[in-house]
């Protein structure tokens, strides 16, 4: 059977085959078609196809990544979305928390803008306390009201989060199947479904974000289904989550918000089953592409989760892998500011207008436009007749960049990349350093189209030993999409001090969460031994305000096992902080499972074949620009490079979508899955 990955990118829309029976792969990219996005992807599908030489109606399955719930966000892209909240909360969007982000004296801070005007929010008289308990029954005839006033404003899509409805969603539902009544075609999005935990203020942005996608969202993989079946195919189709796992398109039609920060994700799944295949168990991830750099950190193999992210400045409380995303991309822009100082990014050329020696119309200079005058890039090895690019390239870093600093054209280009390496050595250092953790004791993944050509200076810089960059660096994100597992979250809610804590219930709550998850892969097809149910809770000291994620064992819970969980407590909080408070209560938050169906592997291990269906190239001699000095290097073609190749710095190794610098003073080897390690210390 055939899976596809599609990775749909601001710059590029990466595409990974997988034969899951033989375990050969296949791999394109295509640039991204950003006004139609389904039409770069149909390319890519068809180029991948035919490098298998296999018709597109073969493939069974299609894992979608995209980033399309943060592009609609940042752009403003949606219908009119409203909400509906208890009597006095109508103002939550606005008012927020009292919290600066990285300057808390900023006075001038400009908040993001709610995403539903305060025209579009209404109340309703009714009250739930935290435990559920209802105090002021909701009026029926009052929802019909404020349900009539918001459709006859046009809003097509509705929010519902009232207080406390994450304790008892009955007003909730009640809402929301009076609106099903009386206007069939509102989209409507209850709190208590997709965000049911406490916290006011990001449950109503989470319920928002969702609310004010869903139509998009909908109207989106809806249009996707008519393509493929347009294009005689008939796959199963999953889409990625940021919770580390993939959902049917059905279920992302209830829940896009999960799919939120999907986009980076399956390259770091895809870095952690590398590192399990090489036995490589501390990895810092680096994913630069043409847009944005994204890092990570995996201790042990484990991803590391955050329970409260955001979106384009708006909180959601759904779990995500945590990461760091930076505007530093091959095509992030250099320019400098009103002090003269040179900057590189957050914009970018994107795919089109691109980079200028993409020859598609940029005229500002951009990373790739630096590498590629210092030599690092080769235009050889994409087999291009770049006739005259280099003198127009040149022209606009000398317009731009060195003219208004006085340099050299070729020393502006390496100052546009000491810059941009800068920048994500501080993103490097904010998931490690700032941490608790040492990079020297982790190895970097480098991956995305120029994460090869920066990941041996960074780590050269950080003292990182050495540089992992897999095969086919630039649709590595879309080898992940096809290792994911299908993945669902549950949460409930319930304060109590450790001394409150009736085992039995607790038991109960989580077996009612393991149920919901049994229900929803019986659903999805998923066999029962391919099944897999994971606890966890959010425990905190009484009084604090954030919670450590804590595992539960399975089955009935009794002394033992809790005495075990409050345990791990005590000694993951001296592990972040540095100490624990043993004789304090503790309370316990949210009660969480994780429903995961286990999907049929690639046979990686083998690395029976792996094609690009580009052409290879003999080694040949180049020069090339470091620290001001112009060097001989050798460029190989990566396909030529058998396992056991030892490869002396400076050199550069090319292959599709993708180069690799081995600095002066390194080294680099090649392993039995292909991967080229960079020693960074020789």
């Amino acid at each position: 059977m055939y899976r596809i990955g599609i990775d749909t990118g601001g710059t590029n829309t990466d595409i990974v085959l997988v034969d899951l029976d033989t375990g050969e792969l296949y791999s394109t990219k295509t640039p991204t078609t950003t006004g139609a996005l389904l039409d770069g992807i149909k390319k890519g599908i068809r180029k991948a196809s035919d490098i298998a030489g296999i018709d597109s109606g073969e493939i069974g399955e299609l894992v979608y990544g995209t980033t399309i719930v943060v592009n609609m966000i940042a752009q403003k892209e949606s219908e009119a979305t409203g909400l509906v909240t208890t009597k006095g909360f109508r103002d939550v969007l606005e008012i927020g928390r009292a919290f600066r982000d990285r300057n808390i004296y900023d006075f001038f801070l400009d908040k993001p803008e709610p995403l539903v005007p305060r025209d579009l929010r209404f109340e309703v008289t009714e009250r739930i306390d935290f435990q559920g308990n209802v105090l002021t029954p909701l009026d029926p005839e009052e929802v019909r009201r404020v349900l009539h006033e918001l459709v006859s404003r046009n809003v097509t899509s509705l929010g519902v989060c009232l207080l406390h409805a994450y304790a008892n969603p009955v007003h909730e539902q009640i809402i929301g199947r009076i609106a099903q009544e009386e206007f069939p075609h509102l989209f409507v999005t209850l709190s208590s479904e997709i965000n049911p935990q406490f916290r006011e203020y990001e449950r109503t942005s989470t319920t928002v974000i969702n609310a004010y996608m869903m139509p998009n969202m909908v109207s989106h993989l809806m249009e996707f289904e008519k393509k493929t079946a347009a294009e005689k195919m008939t796959p199963r189709l999953f889409i990625m989550q940021g919770n580390a796992g993939v959902m049917t398109f059905q279920a992302a039609h209830k829940k896009p918000v999960h799919v939120a920060n999907s986009g980076p994700i399956a390259g770091i799944i895809a870095a952690n089953h590398l590192g399990k295949l090489t036995g490589l168990a501390n990895l810092i991830t680096l994913d630069m592409g043409g847009t944005s750099c994204d890092v990570s950190l995996i201790q042990e193999n484990t991803l590391k989760f955050a329970m409260n992210s955001d979106v384009e400045g708006y909180p959601i409380s759904v779990p995500t892998v945590d990461l760091s995303y930076i505007g530093a991309g091959g095509g992030s822009l250099a320019w400098i500011d009103g002090g003269g100082a040179l900057k590189v990014g957050p914009k970018s050329a994107g795919a089109y207008p691109g980079p200028v020696c993409y020859r598609r119309g940029g005229t500002l200079p951009t990373v790739t436009d630096a590498n590629f005058i210092t030599g690092r890039i080769r235009p050889e090895v994409f087999l291009e007749d770049l006739t005259g690019v280099h003198e127009e390239t040149q022209q606009a870093i000398g317009r731009h960049i060195a003219g208004p600093l006085g340099m050299e054209i070729r020393e502006a280009a390496e100052g546009i990349l000491q810059v941009v390496n800068s920048n994500m050595i501080r993103a490097i250092k904010l998931v490690s350093v700032e941490r608790g953790h040492d990079p020297r004791d982790f190895t970097l993944v480098a991956f995305g189209g120029a994460g090869g050509l920066h990941g041996g200076k960074l780590a050269e810089e950080l003292e990182i030993p050495r540089v992992l960059v897999p095969y086919s660096p630039g649709t590595f994100s879309a080898l992940g999409l096809t290792l994911a597992d299908l993945k669902h979250d549950y949460v409930h809610t319930r304060l109590a001090t450790e001394d409150m804590i009736d085992l039995e219930s607790l038991t109960e709550i989580y077996r009612t969460l393991e149920c919901e998850g049994m229900a929803e892969l019986e659903r999805e097809g998923i066999a029962l031994e391919d099944r897999v149910l994971l606890r966890t809770c959010d425990i905190r000291y009484f009084g604090q305000a954030y919670e450590l994620s804590i595992s539960v064992p399975s089955g009935a819970l009794g002394r033992k096992e809790f005495g075990n969980v409050v345990e791990h407590f005590h000694a993951l909080h001296e592990r972040i902080y540095g100490h624990s408070m043993r004789e304090d209560p503790i309370e316990f938050v949210n009660y969480r499972v994780s429903a995961l169906g286990i999907t049929r592997k690639p046979l990686l291990g083998e690395m029976r074949s792996w094609k690009t269906g580009v052409p290879s190239f003999a080694p040949f001699v180049a020069k090339a620009f470091f620290d001001g000095r112009e060097r001989d290097v050798t460029v190989f073609d990566r396909n030529a490079l058998e396992p056991g190749t030892i490869v002396e710095g400076p050199a550069v190794i090319g292959e599709m979508g993708g180069t690799i610098v081995v600095y002066p003073n390194q080294k680099a080897s090649v392993d039995r899955l292909r991967n080229v390690l960079i020693h960074t210390h020789c």
